[in-house]
């Protein structure tokens, strides 16, 4: 702590730690849409006066936000159900340092099965949600990007 920010046992450090395990899912499925992104229409947007904000908001989103989406939903997926990074920093208290795969960890060293499983039908069941928003937000995009 030698500028007065803690890290361990704190919310700081799980964000820092779920960050750091979660950002390659992001990076693996954006980097080859990129990669692949023809520069001929943003030269053209920019020769046509498009701002820079404008070149992305109008032509580089559309492309990626499919790949964004995906890689958020799997980031959160690993988040949820992340415990080694995660084990050392979290400090569990409650309320505020505790985690999801840390509370079935403990219910599970008591012998509490009904308890850790109801706690895992909770994450699975946020998990579901969050994958049928993905798909709804992909939907919802492609229908637009179509109607042009």
């Amino acid at each position: 702590m030698p500028y007065g920010i803690k890290i361990a046992h704190a919310q700081l450090g799980i964000a820092v730690a779920m960050a750091f395990t979660s950002l390659p899912f992001v990076v693996r499925t954006v980097q080859p849409v990129i990669e692949e992104l023809e520069t001929d229409i943003e030269e053209a947007a920019r020769i046509l006066g498009a701002s820079e904000r404008q070149v992305f908001g109008r032509i580089i989103l559309p492309v990626i936000l499919p790949a964004l989406i995906a890689g958020s939903t799997l980031a959160f997926a690993r988040c949820l159900g992340e415990f080694g990074a995660v084990i050392f920093i979290a400090g569990n208290r409650p309320f505020e340092t505790e985690i999801a795969a840390l509370l079935i960890y403990i219910r599970l060293e008591e012998y509490d099965y009904a308890a850790a499983a109801a706690i895992a039908t909770v994450i699975l069941a946020a998990s579901f949600l969050v994958m049928v928003a993905a798909n709804a937000l992909q939907a919802w995009q492609q229908r637009y990007l179509e109607r042009g």
